[in-house]
Formats: C-alpha cells, sequence, structure tokens
C-alpha cells in the first residue's frame, strides 16, 4: 500500500496533466507489449525458401499462423489460377498486403512517444502559471503555495520525458526489426516469384 500512496501522491502533486499522461503510458506500454509478442510468435514461425516451395506444392495448410509469410501463403493460393503469369501477380500482391501488418502500430509508438514530453510541457506551464499566480496574490510568503506549483511543473516534464525517452527507444528498435523482416519478406517474394515462373512450378500445375 505504501508504494501505492506513494505513486498517488506523485500523481496529484502533478496536476490535472499527469491524468492523461497515466492514460498515454498505458496505451503506449500496452501496444509494445502486443507488438512484442507478435514479434516473438514469427520470430518462432520464421520459414525458409524450400519450405514455402513445398507448401504451395502440396496446396495444404500454411504452417505458419502468424509469421506475414504464412499469410501471404494462404491468400495466394486463394486466388491461385496455374497460369504462372497471372500467379506471379497475385503472389506479390499477396505479399503487399503482408508489409502494413509488419508496420501495424509502429507508427502510434512513435507518435505516443512524442506527444508524451508535449503533454509534459504543458504541465510545466501549468505549474509555472500556478506559481506566479500565488506570487501575485501572496507574495513569495506563501511557501507551500509556491512549492505546490513548482512541484506540478517538475513532476509533469520528469513524467513526459519517463515516458518519452524509453517508448522511442523501444519503438526504433522494434523498427529496426521489422524492417530486417520486411527484407526477408521481400526476397522470398522474389523467390517464389522466380519459382512460380520456372519449369519446376509448370510441371506442378500440369
Amino acid at each position: 500500500m505504501s508504494a501505492l500512496d506513494s505513486l498517488w501522491r506523485f500523481i496529484i502533486a502533478g496536476g490535472p496533466v499527469m491524468f492523461p499522461l497515466m492514460a498515454l503510458s498505458l496505451w503506449l506500454w500496452v501496444l509494445v507489449l502486443v507488438k512484442l509478442l507478435w514479434l516473438v510468435r514469427i520470430a518462432r514461425e520464421e520459414g525458409s525458401l524450400s519450405e514455402a516451395i513445398d507448401f504451395l506444392q502440396k496446396d495444404g495448410t500454411a504452417p505458419w499462423r502468424w509469421s506475414p509469410l504464412g499469410g501471404a501463403l494462404e491468400c495466394f493460393l486463394k486466388s491461385r489460377t496455374k497460369e504462372p503469369e497471372a500467379d506471379v501477380l497475385f503472389w506479390e500482391a499477396a505479399i503487399r498486403r503482408q508489409i502494413p501488418l509488419l508496420w501495424r502500430h509502429i507508427n502510434t509508438l512513435l507518435m505516443l512517444s512524442g506527444v508524451a514530453p508535449l503533454l509534459g510541457l504543458l504541465g510545466t506551464v501549468a505549474g509555472m502559471i500556478s506559481t506566479f499566480e500565488v506570487i501575485m496574490q501572496f507574495g513569495t510568503g506563501n511557501a507551500q503555495a509556491l512549492a505546490a506549483g513548482i512541484s506540478e511543473a517538475l513532476v509533469t516534464t520528469e513524467t513526459g520525458l519517463l515516458i518519452a525517452v524509453p517508448g522511442l527507444f523501444t519503438a526504433y528498435m522494434m523498427r529496426r526489426r521489422i524492417r530486417r523482416e520486411q527484407q526477408k519478406l521481400l526476397g522470398l517474394k522474389e523467390a517464389v516469384g522466380r519459382w512460380i515462373r520456372g519449369k519446376e512450378a509448370a510441371a506442378c500445375y500440369i
């Protein structure tokens, strides 16, 4: 209970801006957790070119439930015509449909991380305004009222930075990881596309 009491006093000291900051922080880290779990899942289901071609030859169920490659393969099978030139176009379209799924939530994470220090700055301005109002009414003799305004200014600034710095770091690390996954997916797109045009695929279509 003492930890919760300390947290509550910290929030109250920051003033009303602390409530949107806490909501923003909760939103940010829920999205981070969701995206992290998704990245862990697709890392466990990383497929190779040979596995993808084997799947296409058998027309079975994709062994990768969460990965973009599995989604692209299942989407491709729904529109497959067994005409190589048309199938290459359908395959490329299936891959393109997976790209937005890779980048889902990343822009939101970057936006929330950028908004957090601005909300902290808003709290800083509100705290300084409150401090100057106290000075105008009571001069510098009311130390408790002055401390409340200064505390509001500093606490909101600190909170905004505590949310923004790890949020930006996490979002940029995830973006690097997703860029690598996208490069792998595009590499598989080219390789499978060549296979569809090739003699091996043509033999499977007969």
